[in-house]
């Protein structure tokens, strides 16, 4: 069987406990840069004042219309954003009793939004919240949060640490909550429950990533040694698990998943 489309449609036909492991690309195709592609949030902002603790707050003290720039530029992106015919597939596997759980380094939400139940985010999601006190968490609804950065920027003209603290949500503890992503540095969230999801499912699908986030990039590898499941990898250019995928598909992810979905249900 030649056909790449196929050949991945026979595996998931046979599947019952398959897991999605998304990157950076699927988000993409929501509208959502990538971090590292040329054109992508790192490209306009230093990973090293943006994307760390430390370097965010220097830069808070330092410069905060450039605090306010990076907070305007990322509120207009993930308004705009919303899932696309990928995210949409892998939640009608889940209704198919095909696909158990979805493994992603994205904080967008997207997964959840789009149907799926089982998500395991590594790098945390951009609409939950985290208490600096007694680490307790809240997620909040995607319309309220971006309304309350929205109300953030109408009420002040810079965004100093005072105005910023006002934002941060107080938890039952009456301690402050911060949002619940991973900045660099910090440790990668629930990996022991991603490595116990891959090592039990029956077939992978890996979808719009680079393959050079660690340790996130070694859970397809490590199901990979120990199950000798078959993996599905769908990227646009290259790629980077060819040596242990059964099929890989060039193309977009709403395109490919489309298409699966189209054979799946005939």
């Amino acid at each position: 069987m030649s056909d790449p489309i196929e050949r991945a449609v026979r595996i998931l036909s046979a599947s019952k406990r398959a897991l999605a492991f998304s990157g950076a690309g699927m988000s993409a195709e929501s509208g959502i840069p990538t971090f590292r592609d040329p054109g992508g949030i790192w490209d306009q902002f230093d990973p090293a004042e943006f994307g760390t603790t430390g370097g965010l707050v220097s830069m808070i003290m330092r410069d905060p219309g450039r605090i306010r720039s990076f907070v305007e530029e990322t509120l207009g992106i993930f308004k705009k954003a919303s899932p696309n015919a990928g995210h949409r597939a892998l939640a009608r596997l889940e209704e198919m009793g095909i696909l158990r759980t979805v493994i992603t380094q994205n904080i967008d939400d997207l997964h959840s939004e789009a149907g799926n139940t089982q998500v395991i985010e590594l790098h945390g999601n951009i609409y939950r919240h985290r208490c600096l006190a007694c680490e307790s968490k809240r997620k909040i609804p995607r319309e309220d949060l971006l309304g309350r950065v929205e109300a953030m920027l109408a009420r002040f003209a810079e965004l100093d640490l005072e105005s910023l603290a006002s934002f941060l949500p107080e938890c039952t503890c009456t301690g402050r909550m911060r949002p619940d992503v991973v900045m660099f540095g910090e440790a990668v969230q629930d990996v022991p429950e991603a490595f116990a999801a891959a090592e039990d499912c029956d077939a992978m699908i890996i979808i719009g990533t680079s393959g050079v986030v660690y340790p996130a990039a070694q859970i397809p590898h490590s199901a990979a040694a120990r199950r000798n499941i078959p993996i599905i990898e769908i990227n646009p250019r290259e790629h980077p698990f060819a040596s242990i995928s059964e099929v890989s598909i060039t193309g977009t992810n709403a395109e490919t998943m489309a298409e699966i979905m189209r054979r799946l249900d005939n």
